[in-house]
């Protein structure tokens, strides 16, 4: 490892905790809750079982299931009035020999057909997408099988305005994501960061809580981008990384970094690893950026870095750069913000992640503190001077370090 990340490697190992924590505290705010999940888990059914129950030859046997950041567990609460983004493949078994507009025209056509679906109806690119009136929408790309070789997964030929069809594999991409997120990096102490396609024609909705630290490291990742990408004035705004690319790229960090057997004493060094690795995994062919599908190599998730018209790819391609380095540049900030005190790093969080879920993890920090405080938990660990929760006059086993610790008196405001 090069030395990007000089002030967040040299943190005390109880800072680097407190900051994994106070992490995992803000995204807690940033994971859908129950009855979103529930919402979004309705609208997705009734519009795969209405779409598979159509008589026209091109639907029958339709198959509809979730990929992206739903399918993958890294989904974020969307910034200001921004909407969820459910992405949906419709897959269309007898479609083999139909066009891409004909497949579009049948699909947009039974959905206008749909009292519940004729007003809410907007074609893209890539299929359709219904905008339900709240704080998500559906984007449905129909599909047809793809006959060309066989791969893991399920490769397709996804619906595309510039070139009638694309080979995509969303659900292998997804099942060697799940087969990632199982290997687990050596922690020396417990303490992490958290603890397929079937022949029905709805696939549920992943359980979006049950995340890996992989899962975690991703959703961080997009949200810096999200937050970074609204900057005023920022130049690279409409050239920000896509997700699949970010996904991609942090996914092939991380088997790198598992490959190598390193034993972690804190998941923030997992994280700063990730980062760190991101751009060895951005593959280069006679100035062509090939950022794959693993189980779909013709599949470029990178093919707009690629553009020459306007220089549109260059501007891609810096913008990753860019990008990654702010990413590089925020963990440092929140490095150094952690040795002026709790306020400024909570500060420096909101910078980076966004106000409003920043600040519902520091009122959850504040109201604990207060609770600890209270019940005579709190303590002071000797030697470094952080607020740690005591148990019996000695620390909580945080890390393998173990540090005296001098109770903090309750507050008596009225004396004794």
């Amino acid at each position: 490892m090069t030395e990007l990340f000089t002030n967040a490697r040299a943190l005390s190992e109880h800072k680097k905790s407190m900051l994994v924590k106070m992490l995992d505290s803000v995204f807690n705010n940033l994971d859908l809750t129950k009855t979103q999940r529930e919402r979004i888990e309705t609208a997705y059914n009734a519009v795969g079982n209405y779409l598979a129950s159509c008589d026209h030859p091109l639907l029958k046997g339709a198959q509809i299931y979730p990929q992206g950041s739903m399918r993958l567990r890294t989904t974020n609460k969307p910034i200001s009035q921004e909407e969820f983004d459910v992405d949906l493949i419709l897959f269309l078994p007898k479609a083999g020999y139909a066009k891409r507009d004909e497949i579009v025209k049948v699909v947009k056509r039974h959905l206008l057909d749909n009292d519940v679906y004729k007003d809410l109806v907007e074609e893209l690119p890539r299929g359709l997408r219904i905008n339900y009136k709240g704080d998500y929408h559906l984007d449905i790309t129909p599909a047809k099988a793809y006959d060309l070789e066989v791969s893991p997964g399920h490769p397709l030929w996804v619906v595309d305005k510039r070139t009638g069809f694309k080979e995509s594999n969303p659900e292998g991409m997804a099942l060697e994501f799940d087969k990632v997120c199982l290997m687990m990096p050596v922690i020396s102490r417990k303490n992490a960061i958290i603890e397929a396609f079937d022949d029905k024609s709805v696939t549920e909705l992943p359980d979006q809580s049950k995340k890996k630290p992989l899962n975690r490291i991703i959703q961080i990742l997009k949200r810096h981008r999200d937050v970074w990408s609204q900057i005023e004035n920022n130049p690279y705004a409409d050239f920000k990384p896509i997700s699949v690319i970010i996904t991609t790229l942090a996914c092939q960090a991380y088997v790198e970094i598992i490959k190598s057997e390193r034993t972690y004493d804190c998941e923030l060094d997992l994280i700063l690893d990730v980062i760190e690795l991101m751009p060895h995994h951005i593959k280069i062919y006679f100035d062509e950026v090939l950022i794959a599908n693993p189980t779909m190599r013709l599949e470029n998730y990178a093919e707009k870095w690629n553009r020459v018209e306007k220089q549109e790819g260059q501007k891609y391609r810096r913008a990753f750069y860019v990008w990654h380095q702010e990413a590089v540049d925020t963990f440092e900030r929140l490095a150094n913000e952690n040795n002026r005190g709790i306020d400024n790093i909570f500060a420096a969080l909101s910078d980076a992640f966004g106000e409003k879920p920043v600040l519902a993890a520091k009122d959850r920090f504040v109201e604990t503190v207060k609770a600890n405080r209270s019940n005579g938990n709190l303590g002071v660990v000797l030697g470094t001077g952080a607020i740690t929760a005591a148990f019996a006059g000695k620390a909580q086993p945080v890390s393998r370090v173990v540090n005296d610790v001098v109770p903090v008196k309750r507050n008596q405001f009225y004396g004794d």
